[in-house]
């Protein structure tokens, strides 16, 4: 059977707030039978933020840590990563995306990574790991355990004796080597081996040969070597120039061995063409249905464990991804021009998954702002001489690659069989965009005729959003975060917020109060949760003001979140139970020094459903803004 053919990606943005959402899309049609159909998905998600309903991230907590997003927070808003471990001791996170995916035309997993540290470990230069791992989407989730085991497999001295429940493959980044060592209740393996890339197999009921050691590749024995970690200490995360990680894993049906292959592949360089690592080849079937996770850890050793940038995807197919060389941009009328702050390079990638070449392929990329439109002149530029095809052997010119309009680039190419062809793109922003963010997108299309028939077009757009400081003091309120989609009418759903400064200047919120007005419908009733720091001034039966009076932090920093987050807890009346299908509760913030005119980003608004009533629409990932 066919999943849905088509599914419409764009939609008008009709308020701002809606765009600040939807920084990375799932989408997925998972009609399918067995290893021939042609399912449809795409899962795409940044990590730049730090609101994504559909992703579960945890830990012990505690001085043992947990999962989080760093964005406000250690790295400017909207630049974050998915943090899993601190560079500290006995570190433990884990994340996984609560979203299935059918397994019928083979799976891509591709993300980018980072493994670092702030301080000396002594001579255990980096520890332990991460691991990527896939299991069946109908299992409840179970992680297995830590240290070595990089939350896959079992670890029977950190009383876990089973692996991950469900588990169908497990791939671990190996930095310190105990994911191939046949100890603390992992099975087989031909001892520890640093800087390795470990697959260690299904999940079984059998204790002694569940996450069977399965294959691996030590990449170098010394681990002290720059190899799946940066071992040079540093109190900024390495850059991209300096230490870069982009790991693809693959699943895909052998029709003609009757098996199933996986392939690990990476690149260290930002664009470069990427180098397999390890095959390997299972009678294993994947289920129908699968889930995709990542877990790390540290020991007396440690790292920084960081990943960003999840595709999961078809294989055997056309495709594109939108990469940037920058994680924020200063306009020129900002001081941006000073460092090159408001430059910055886009890199298309083209891929023909297929053994066929593909000809007649539009490429159509756009620069917008924050609410659909397409920037003009005065507000960004391309370059036109900056327009370059990477690797013409690959991806020949049918038609020249140029700006059609202002601020849109199209072409005809054509794609050699299996291989990734690159375009490039530079442009400079001259002033902040409504919205405080600039959103590029590619669209590769096939017309009507093409011999070419695309089984997967979900995957052949791919965006990437990149925030913009405004002149000056730009507060903007992020996401209203609820504790669930569905209206709890017995507890209420708890809600937080918090305030973030996207300007050029840092703000004393001593000096220059900050307030937020929480909207909610009549018949609702809002509690205000340790509030110690925000004071009531006024309140009446549908509105709650509240005043930054006491806070922890005297500046605001451009770029970051105030980490004094406002708490309150909405509980509609009973009796609205059987009619109330959604409501929503809206927030805004105010404050004397912002005076850049800029007050479209100031409002956040957030909806629970009646999941009794109405079934919940499609998720999309949300960034905090």
């Amino acid at each position: 059977m066919k999943g849905l053919k088509k599914l419409v990606m764009h939609r008008r943005l009709m308020d701002l707030n809606t765009v600040f959402r939807m920084t990375s899309l799932v989408v997925a049609s998972i009609v399918y039978c067995c290893h021939t159909s042609k399912a449809q998905f795409t899962i795409i998600d940044d990590l730049r933020g730090n609101n994504y309903p559909d992703i579960v991230v945890g830990g012990p907590g505690g001085t043992q840590g947990e999962a989080y997003f760093t964005s406000g927070i250690d790295d400017p808003v909207g630049s974050g990563w998915l943090r899993l471990t601190r560079d500290r001791i006995n570190q433990r996170g884990f994340a996984y995306i609560d979203r299935s995916f059918p397994s019928g035309m083979g799976v891509l997993i591709d993300f980018e990574y980072k493994m670092w540290r702030s301080h000396s470990d002594g001579s255990y230069s980096g520890a332990d790991g991460l691991s990527v791992f896939l299991f069946d989407a109908t299992t409840d989730f179970r992680l297995g355990g830590y240290g070595g085991s990089l939350g896959y497999a079992p670890n029977n001295a950190g009383g876990v004796p089973q692996g991950l429940a469900g588990g169908y493959i497990g791939v671990g980044l190996d930095a310190y080597g105990n994911f191939s060592n046949p100890t603390e209740g992992r099975s087989g393996g031909p001892g520890r081996r640093p800087n390795s890339i470990v697959l260690r197999g299904p999940t079984t009921d059998n204790l002694s040969s569940t996450n069977r050691y399965l294959t691996g590749n030590q990449l170098s024995g010394n681990v002290r070597d720059d190899e799946l970690d940066y071992n040079t200490t540093t109190a900024q995360r390495p850059s991209s120039d300096v230490f870069y990680r982009r790991v693809q894993i693959t699943i895909m049906y052998n029709t003609g061995a009757g098996l199933y292959d996986i392939t690990v592949r990476w690149t260290k360089a930002p664009g470069a063409a990427f180098t397999e690592l390890l095959t390997y080849q299972t009678t294993v079937p994947p289920p129908p249905t699968m889930k995709v996770g990542f877990a790390a850890s540290t020991g007396s050793g440690f790292n920084y464990h960081e990943i960003r940038n999840i595709l999961v995807t078809t294989l055997g197919n056309l495709r594109t991804v939108k990469l940037a060389d920058k994680d924020f941009l200063i306009p020129t009328n900002a001081g941006g021009g000073d460092a090159n702050e408001n430059e910055i390079t886009y890199t298309i990638e083209v891929v023909n998954d297929t053994d066929a070449r593909i000809t007649g392929i539009v490429v159509r990329d756009t620069i917008k702002d924050a609410y659909g439109n397409v920037l003009s002149p005065e507000t960004f530029t391309i370059d036109p001489e900056s327009i370059i095809v990477l690797n013409p052997d690959v991806l020949e010119v049918a038609s020249e690659i140029q700006e059609t309009e202002t601020n849109i680039i199209q072409g005809t190419v054509s794609i050699a069989a299996g291989e990734t062809g690159r375009i490039q793109v530079t442009g400079t922003l001259h002033q902040t965009p409504p919205g405080n963010h600039i959103i590029n997108t590619v669209m590769l299309d096939l017309p009507e005729g093409t011999d070419y028939d695309d089984e997967d077009p979900l995957n052949n757009i791919s965006s990437v959003r990149t925030p913009v400081y405004a002149d000056g003091v730009d507060l903007i309120l992020g996401d209203l975060i609820a504790d669930g989609r569905c209206i709890d009418y017995a507890k209420g759903n708890v809600f937080m917020v918090q305030v973030s400064n996207l300007g050029t200047d840092d703000v004393n919120v001593n000096i220059n109060k900050i307030t937020v007005t929480v909207n909610h419908p009549a018949g609702i009733t809002l509690t205000p949760i340790n509030h110690s720091r925000w004071t009531i001034v006024s309140n009446d039966d549908t509105t709650y003001e509240f005043r930054l009076d006491n806070p922890s932090v005297e500046t605001l920093r451009r770029g970051f979140t105030h980490p004094d987050a406002i708490r309150f807890r909405l509980t509609p009346q009973p009796t609205s139970t059987p009619k109330l299908s959604s409501y929503t509760v809206s927030a805004s913030v105010t404050h004397a020094d912002e005076d850049g005119g800029n007050h479209g980003n100031n409002t956040s608004t957030a909806s629970p459903y009646n999941c009794t009533v109405t079934s919940n629409p499609m998720i999309y990932q949300r960034v905090k803004w």
